[in-house]
Order: structure tokens, then C-alpha cells, then sequence
């Protein structure tokens, strides 16, 4: 018999941190994998693209649950029904259910825990110490959801066993190795362009408080002179750039050097990077892949649950309640190209995380 397997996700990261796993679920000859998407991201360039560019094959079902202005309650409600009601209507069966990261999505964990499911979490264990922010929620509810744990780093078993999680959980490295290095060994083919300053900032805790907007864009033009006035691409997130045009920041003026710039598709936003001298993010992936590019990350946030990316020289935590020390971030972004400081990547892994989680599921399912 078959080990029955259903991947849950439903936003863009997460189809791109899956990806090798649903290649390797499927290739398995005594595993029947269904993957399910929640329908979280549901437009083109958020969800569709990614599953040409990377050859992920089509969902065997899409729950469709997105919708504009959907309540993040009522998006976890209707992911939680629809997806019980479908693994009961399709007699699916699951010896597993396998969710990644921390969206609205991994809250459906809840329903299928009280309905006797078993249930794993790929990126368990994070936790970025901000009890108020809308993914430590998740990702901690989901965690103490589940069965089985795979966590990135030995760094995330030691916060699961702070939380009194003990059993079944497996280091395995980031699942983001193995998809992001072929890509990044073609980009790297060509001679590295210094051609802008790529912004990437999206988080509710930023852009919903207009001095930290600001400060942001502050700090962007003023690390922008360092580096002979290199354009600032500011990606255009819709929710963000309405906030940004309520507080009359000017984002779109010609002399304000900041052009808002339409959202990339996987490789091309992967080519943007490599193009930068550094990118300012505030968000959570954005402190892996550039660090396998060797591109520096300023992060302004006050938190980060990837703490291994500010140890070992990959990003810098920029405090944006007030204004920026501007000549210590400048500082270590010179010093981030030196030796002993250069970044260290090992953190990440070996790129072997997705034939290492289905050898362990095969090995516990079966047994």
C-alpha cells in the first residue's frame, strides 16, 4: 500500500520552498502525494507564474479561497471547511498532511488536528520573539498542531523544546538550497551589473505606521548617495503602495529617485538582486536567497525569526522606530565584502532537505 501524502499551501513563498519536495513526493514510486492549494494567492503573477517557471506540476485540487479584502479569519474558516469536506468527499485518506511557513493557511491545522489528522510542518520552530506579529501566530499554532516537525536549523528544535515540543523533530536544512542554486549558478554566468537598489518592503509593522515608512525611505536615499545614486526600485506591493500614497510620501516623484517598480516573477526578482549592491527587505525569505547570491540584506524590523542571517553577517536588523544610524549600516555593508567578516552561508544547509524529509517520512509512516 501506498503512503498517502497531501501537501497544504497557498501563497507564493511557500509553492517556491516546496518545490523540491513535491518533485521528490512524486517521484516516489510508494508514495501518492496530492497537492492542495488554498487558492490564499490567487492571481497570476502570486501564484500561476511560479508554477511555470518552476515546473511544478498543476495542483491536484485548488480550494480557490482568496478573495480581495477577505478577513484573515474568514480565509482560515473557509480553507479549514473546504479542505475537510474535500479530503472526506474524495476519500483521500492521509497518513500525513504536510504544511510549510506561516500564512493563514497552516491555521487549518487546528480543525484537522481535532479531527484526528496527522499532521507535519516543514519550517517548524521559528519564532521571531513578536508575540504580536500575524505569522508568529501562525507558525506557533500550527506547531503545536502537528506530529512531526522539520525545522532549518538546530537553532528552531531548541525553541520547540522551550515551547515543551520534544518528540519527532528532524533538522534538515532549508528547503530554498536546492531550488534557488541551479537558478543562481545561471545568473551567475554573466558579469554581476550594479544597476539599482532594490526595496522589497510589504510587512503590516512597516506600512501601516507612516514614520517608519519614512524612516525607510530615508534610509534609502541616504544609502543611495554612497553608492553614486543608483536608482531605488521599490517593489509596488498594492496594500503597502496604498499606505504610501495616504501618507503623501512622494515615493513616485522624479526627484525623490524611488520608482515604484511592478512585482517579479521568481528569477527575475532572484537577476534584481544580484543586481543590487544590497537590497533593503523587511521580509522573512528575503534574508536567504540573497545571501546565497552574496548580496547583504538591511532588514528594518524590530524582530526576525532567521537570527542565523544577522550572525553570521548575511543581514542587519535596522532599527526604523527613529532615524537610522546611517554611517554604521554604511560601514557594514563595506564590511561585509571582507575577510573574516564575509557572509557565511552554512546555516542554510547542504541543499539534500527534500530527499532527507521523504526518507524520514517513508521511514516513520511505514513503520
Amino acid at each position: 500500500m501506498p503512503i498517502n501524502i497531501i501537501t497544504v499551501a497557498g501563497i507564493r513563498p511557500d509553492f517556491i520552498r516546496f518545490n523540491a519536495i513535491y518533485k521528490e513526493l512524486d517521484k516516489r514510486c510508494n508514495i501518492r502525494h496530492t497537492l492542495v492549494h488554498t487558492g490564499q494567492h490567487y492571481d497570476e503573477l502570486l501564484s500561476d507564474v511560479f508554477f511555470k517557471e518552476l515546473e511544478i506540476r498543476e495542483p491536484d485540487y485548488n480550494l480557490h479561497c482568496g478573495a480581495p479584502g477577505k478577513e484573515h479569519f474568514d480565509l482560515a474558516g473557509d480553507i479549514t471547511s473546504k479542505l475537510i469536506n474535500l479530503i472526506r468527499d474524495k476519500e483521500l485518506d492521509p497518513d500525513i498532511i504536510l504544511f510549510l511557513g506561516d500564512t493563514n493557511s497552516v491555521v487549518c491545522s487546528v480543525g484537522l488536528k481535532k479531527e484526528g489528522y496527522t499532521l507535519g510542518h516543514i519550517e517548524a520552530g521559528m519564532r521571531s520573539g513578536d508575540r504580536k506579529m500575524l505569522e508568529e501566530i501562525n507558525r506557533t499554532v500550527c506547531d503545536h498542531c502537528c506530529d512531526y516537525f522539520f525545522v532549518y536549523h538546530e537553532d528552531y528544535r531548541k525553541n520547540l523544546f522551550r515551547e515543551g515540543i520534544y518528540d519527532n523533530i528532524h533538522v534538515v536544512g532549508n528547503t530554498i538550497v536546492e531550488v534557488a542554486k541551479p537558478i543562481i549558478r545561471k545568473i551567475k554566468r554573466r558579469k554581476r551589473r550594479i544597476e539599482h537598489i532594490l526595496v522589497d518592503i510589504h510587512r503590516p509593522e512597516n506600512f501601516k505606521h507612516p514614520n517608519r515608512m519614512k524612516n525607510i525611505m530615508e534610509l534609502a536615499k541616504c544609502l543611495q548617495k554612497q553608492y553614486s545614486y543608483l536608482p531605488i526600485k521599490w517593489l509596488d506591493f498594492p496594500r503597502a503602495t496604498e499606505y504610501i500614497k495616504e501618507y503623501d510620501l512622494n515615493v513616485e516623484l522624479p526627484e525623490e529617485a524611488i520608482e515604484l517598480v511592478p512585482l517579479m516573477s521568481y528569477k527575475e526578482y532572484l537577476q534584481a538582486v544580484y543586481d543590487s549592491p544590497f537590497i533593503i527587505s523587511d521580509s522573512g525569505t528575503a534574508q536567504e536567497e540573497p545571501a546565497l547570491l552574496g548580496v547583504p540584506v538591511v532588514v528594518p524590523r524590530d524582530f526576525t525569526e532567521r537570527p542565523q542571517s544577522v550572525n553570521n553577517n548575511c543581514s542587519l536588523m535596522v532599527d526604523v522606530n527613529d532615524y537610522p544610524d546611517y554611517a554604521y549600516i554604511c560601514h557594514w555593508l563595506k564590511m561585509t565584502s571582507m575577510v573574516p567578516f564575509k557572509m557565511n552561508t552554512e546555516w542554510l544547509g547542504d541543499g539534500k532537505t527534500a530527499k532527507r524529509i521523504v526518507d524520514i517520512l517513508k521511514k516513520e509512516l511505514i513503520s
